[in-house]
């Protein structure tokens, strides 16, 4: 018996051995290695095949099997070559009407890390919640003479997408080309014959990774999170809203949906369609890069400097996290954030702190009705800290708060997918629009002034009130944050 015993504990020795240096090769962040060491010893054997299928850092062995990621660089940089051209001279200008260094080094910061392109001839109208969005989208689908391409993380089977899809089958018949992407995961509720009957009216709908496929079941924890959508090249949509019934009314979960998406015209939606032809190669091998989707833009002399930026699991740099942490970092006066989520990597969670030591307005509105507990329940351990050193917290309690929005000093804003979490720095592809206008930032802080009337405050004072078993599930939670 002591002999059994013996050769379990040396098997067990080399698993933990063999696993630790798997994990160490993927060179993650520390916390996020310590909570896979912990699922490794708690869950023998089970622990190690979660992480082959939901936590192994799987990019580097598909950058060796999948086409170069350089080659489709290369095709969206040949179709938005003018733009590419143009931007280094529009960056310079960001800073002649303001000496306003921030807005220079965010420019150089998205360009260099994320090759995202700053564009200058753009409308922008900001739709706040369902009841503006969708009237808006299916107007202009109704409106489309040429092509609609649609990207969403969420797609639903339910009143509003049969609306949609009515639409979408009619056009179809006008002889617009219609193309969809939809999360595996996120869509996993999709009725499969709601798909069918899209394809059989010549509608092309695909699943983004399809995990069930064996080629792809290791992609289980990338998911794509962007919510995208151009018609005939010349109209986009980018934001926080999916394609269901709740974010019109909150469905059977809320009474409320709180959320900020961007109706665009001008070059910007060029880039747009760079990111969803892409998007589509990666899916179905097809080939979109021609120059029909991407048509020029008549000049405007009135300038509205955007730069969309991207980042997913297969991003050279966590564009993202850098964004929002150097928009923190960089402002003078205030930062106001909205997210559902709050689960920050230390960095960003330092300079939030960092901003209210030096004494900034600093305010975060969470959602205060949670969809999910262990995240909800996370947030709680970050909070104290921050709360020392003066950042302001605030529950969202009309319904669920669902933006991710950033406003800096009333001059530059933020409005994307990008949750303010570890998941969405490091595993989703998200994608985040930058705004470096003082009107539509302004817009934004009132929206969020008036999102504080719907929200509660939470204090020091009540974060010391909380019970202790409620504080050590908190902290569980937020063992757990990293793989969330």
């Amino acid at each position: 018996m002591d002999y059994i015993f013996s050769i379990l504990g040396i098997l067990f020795y080399v698993y933990l051995v063999m696993t630790v240096v798997l994990l160490l090769l993927d060179n993650r962040e520390p916390s996020t290695t310590m909570a896979w060491v912990m699922v490794f010893i708690l869950l023998p054997v089970v622990g190690a095949v979660i992480y082959i299928f939901i936590g192994r850092n799987w990019r580097r062995v598909d950058e060796k099997t999948k086409l170069s990621q350089q080659f489709l660089e290369d095709r969206s940089a040949a179709m938005l070559a003018p733009l590419i051209e143009a931007q280094m001279e529009r960056g310079s200008r960001l800073t002649q009407k303001k000496d306003v260094v921030h807005k220079q080094k965010l420019f150089h910061l998205l360009q260099r890390s994320s090759n995202s392109i700053l564009t200058t001839n753009n409308a922008i109208e900001v739709l706040q919640n369902g009841s503006q969005k969708f009237p808006r989208l299916m107007e202009d689908l109704r409106g489309a003479r040429e092509s609609i391409h649609m990207e969403y993380f969420i797609w639903r089977s339910d009143p509003l997408t049969k609306e949609v899809r009515d639409i979408l089958v009619a056009k179809r018949k006008q002889g617009v080309e219609v193309r969809i992407l939809y999360d595996a995961i996120g869509s996993i509720f999709l009725d499969r014959r709601y798909v069918r009957e899209m394809r059989a009216a010549g509608i092309e709908m695909y699943p983004y990774f399809n995990f069930l496929s064996p080629l792809k079941i290791h992609t289980l924890n990338y998911r794509n999170h962007r919510k995208v959508v151009v018609v005939d090249g010349r109209i986009g949509y980018a934001g926080g809203m999916n394609m269901g019934q709740e974010y019109v009314d909150g469905g059977k979960q809320f009474d409320y949906w709180r959320d900020t998406h961007l109706r665009i015209s001008g070059e910007t939606v060029n880039v747009l369609q760079g990111i969803f032809v892409t998007s589509w190669y990666n899916t179905t091998g097809n080939e979109l890069f021609e120059a029909k989707y991407f048509p020029a833009v008549p000049a405007d002399p009135h300038e509205l400097p955007v730069q969309v930026t991207t980042s997913g699991p297969d991003s050279r740099w966590p564009s993202i996290k850098h964004l929002y942490f150097t928009l923190i970092s960089s402002a003078e006066k205030k930062v106001y954030i909205q997210s559902p989520y709050f689960i920050p990597d230390p960095s960003v969670h330092t300079a939030l702190k960092m901003a209210a030591f030096g004494g900034l307005d600093v305010r975060i509105i969470i959602a205060g009705v949670p969809d999910k507990k262990l995240p909800y329940w996370s947030a709680f351990t970050y909070f104290k800290d921050l709360l020392r050193a003066g950042v302001r917290i605030y529950h969202y309690q009309k319904g669920f708060m669902h933006a991710k929005t950033i406003m800096i000093d009333s001059e530059i804003c933020s409005v994307g997918t990008a949750n303010m979490d570890v998941r969405s720095f490091h595993l989703n592809y998200e994608l985040n629009t930058l705004l470096y206008d003082e009107q539509l930032t302004a817009g934004l802080e009132e929206d969020f002034m008036r999102d504080l009337q719907d929200s509660r405050e939470f204090t020091l004072e009540d974060y010391q009130k909380l019970d202790e078993t409620v504080k050590l599930r908190n902290s569980l939670a937020r063992l757990l944050a990293p793989l969330l």
